[in-house]
């Protein structure tokens, strides 16, 4: 009963004025993108997509998105996080449509630089986050957010079973109808936020002078951005094989279930994980969280339902244990009135890494599905080796 109350007075900390508005978007968008996301691999292959066009459409969304993170950065600080959000969280809803309509592969295409281009909204996003979370409590914040998963644990279900029933690509425009109507529920459930930041005058000269903020940050909040450029490329280089490969033995509907695995523990786990992870270091929970990721892609080279659902509960363990402390380090390591352009050039490193890798991905997969999950296996590795190093030796 104890751990029920406490569990409570966590909540109703964390879960107010702007993160309990987000929570509440999260939860819509969450459920609605679970539906699709897992299976667009081979809804796109349906729409006439071959395996090297599937790695260069990931190629092209990763490039995308790294372009205008540097940008969405400078806006997130210089016109403040809310309008940002609001803007192209509708921009993002309407996107939707073109991908719930496309005759072709490659309307897809459009639909993806237009989604990508709402992404703008992403510096903001994370920036009002770790504006508004307890400074003590980050970690155990961004994990019990995490909680808005639990509607995604049944998203891919529901995904698999309209694939099922309909078949790939009538229940996909099915699933994409849904994402419309719960991404504009979103967009005007976040016309409630209120803006974190005081917005100064601007100067023409501030973009160009959003990449100094690495002058302005410590050693470790730079080698966390060489860390997380390997991560990229070893996730960047699956997007859409996870569930084409999966695809080759199993049915939709296993493998919506075993997606769905993965995010109840991604919830379940994080939670405790995450309040562990602000006393004891999140450093340390971090780097766990990178070898079990390298774990899991080994297991899924095997093609059987036992491997699959060993690689689900693996990699949702990884997760929940990395996606808390990574969001947390960066508030540990960066000032408040520097972390939208942080954040900006972060993930536009990510995004830059994960997009060469995409292209290599599409070409390794066509020759050899294993070499793909194997290379990918050896970055995590890597990534897990480099994050010792640069914690141990920058303090």
């Amino acid at each position: 009963m104890d751990h029920l109350k406490n569990f409570g007075e966590d909540l109703r900390t964390i879960l107010k004025g702007n993160i309990g508005i987000l929570f509440i978007t999260w939860l819509l968008l969450n459920f609605g993108h679970s539906i699709v996301m897992r299976f667009n691999g081979i809804y796109f292959s349906a729409l006439g997509a071959s395996d090297v066009i599937l790695g260069l459409m990931g190629s092209l969304t990763f490039g995308m998105m790294a372009l205008l993170q540097i940008p969405g950065g400078y806006l997130a600080d210089a016109y403040g996080r809310r309008r940002i959000i609001v803007i192209f969280t509708t921009v993002m809803a309407f996107s939707t449509l073109i991908f719930a309509i496309a005759p072709s592969w490659q309307w897809i295409v459009v639909g993806l630089i237009i989604s990508n281009v709402a992404l703008l909204y992403q510096p903001a996003l994370f920036s009002i986050m770790m504006d508004s979370l307890p400074e003590k409590r980050r970690a155990e914040g961004f994990a019990i957010t995490n909680i808005s998963m639990i509607p995604a644990i049944f998203g891919p279900i529901i995904g698999g079973f309209l694939i099922y029933k309909y078949g790939v690509v009538p229940g996909m425009r099915i699933g994409y109808f849904a994402v419309f109507a719960f991404s504009i529920a979103s967009a005007i459930i976040r016309l409630k936020l209120k803006e974190t930041i005081k917005i100064k005058k601007r100067k023409k000269n501030r973009f160009r002078e959003s990449i100094k903020v690495l002058k302005k940050i410590n050693p470790r909040a730079k080698g966390f951005l060489i860390i997380n450029m390997l991560l990229s490329s070893a996730s960047g280089m699956l997007g859409y094989f996870i569930v084409k490969y999966a695809y080759t033995y199993t049915s939709s509907l296993i493998y919506g279930i075993a997606m769905g695995l993965i995010t109840i523990l991604v919830v379940v786990v994080g939670i405790p994980v995450g309040k562990k992870a602000d006393i004891m270091g999140k450093e340390k929970f971090f780097t766990l969280g990178i070898f079990l990721s390298a774990i899991s892609v080994f297991i899924f080279i095997v093609p059987s339902v036992i491997a699959l659902f060993a690689y689900a509960v693996i990699s949702g363990t990884a997760q929940a244990i990395t996606q808390p402390s990574n969001a947390g380090l960066i508030a540990d390591y960066v000032g408040i009135e520097n972390r939208g352009r942080y954040t900006g050039i972060y993930l536009f490193l990510s995004y830059i890494a994960a997009m060469i890798f995409s292209a290599i991905g599409g070409y390794v997969y066509h020759m050899h599905p294993a070499l793909l999950f194997t290379l990918s296996g050896v970055l995590y590795l890597i990534a897990g080796a480099t994050a010792i190093f640069i914690f141990l030796k920058f303090k």
